[in-house]
């Protein structure tokens, strides 16, 4: 697969429609955690084709970020079979991020 980046919600809601797990990422260029975890996210969307990488720039769509109640970056969220979990806040490193969604993929 490839990483979205989304321009409107409508793109969001596609892809939740697609019933594959969704990352939703929030992220902004001046953000050095954001761009630590954004080679996480590339590595996972590399790995898997059940899950699709979304991407928010927050600067610039900050309707989205609100629509999401984004409060800080990196904010991620996860959404599977339409149920959206708690937002994983911060850096989260590969080898704690897979095994998380792994769980959340095969509970599906």
């Amino acid at each position: 697969m490839s990483i979205i980046h989304v321009t409107n919600p409508q793109q969001i809601n596609e892809q939740v429609a697609s019933n594959k797990m969704v990352i939703l990422n929030f992220w902004a260029t001046w953000c050095g955690p954001c761009r630590m975890f954004a080679e996480v996210l590339e590595q996972l969307d590399s790995d898997n084709d059940d899950i699709q990488v979304l991407k928010v720039n927050v600067d610039e769509h900050p309707e989205i970020s609100e629509q999401f109640d984004v409060m800080g970056i990196p904010h991620t969220r996860v959404i599977l079979n339409n149920g959206m979990y708690e937002p994983l806040v911060g850096h989260i490193p590969l080898e704690q991020l897979q095994p998380m969604l792994r769980a959340e993929l095969d509970a599906k």
